[in-house]
């Protein structure tokens, strides 16, 4: 035993995690409008409120996003009872932008949250350009999830 730990130094440096991490977030992906109506039905169906979270490939913000706030385990968890989904609008093209041009969205990074009763935008819920954990858990504590 002692030699195959000595063939392995560092192994007992490696840090042991504190807690267990939160689950991969699982949204729908969706690059137009019919795509985005029909997640927002499923969602409504089940009485979830949406988070209708707008990206880019080539959107530096949005990969900043990624990394700060859906990351983050404290906002995993929140977003559990939510059904996300996430636009895709890498391409800009006919179908993206009818769905940008439909919900008047400006460009990614853009997010707010459909309410499930009316299918609606929930007024206070929409964020533009860059968020951090703090102001988007304001947000989503503002719209009572």
């Amino acid at each position: 035993m002692l030699t195959y730990a000595a063939l392995l130094p560092g192994l007992a440096l490696l840090p042991q995690r504190a807690q267990p991490q939160a689950a991969e977030l699982a949204f729908a992906h969706v690059t137009t409008r019919g795509a985005f109506d029909a997640a927002v039905q499923r969602a409504r169906s089940q009485r979830k409120p949406v988070l209708a979270y707008f990206t880019a490939e080539w959107c530096p913000t949005c990969k900043s996003i990624d990394a700060r706030v859906f990351s983050n385990s404290a906002i995993k968890r929140r977003l559990e009872a939510i059904a996300l989904v996430r636009a895709d609008v890498t391409a800009v093209d006919a179908g993206n932008r009818a769905l940008m041009e439909h919900l008047r969205v400006p460009g990614p990074p853009t997010m707010f949250v459909v309410d499930p009763r009316d299918g609606r935008e929930r007024p206070g819920t929409r964020l533009v350009g860059a968020v951090d954990a703090n102001l988007f858990l304001d947000t989503i504590n503002l719209a009572g999830l």
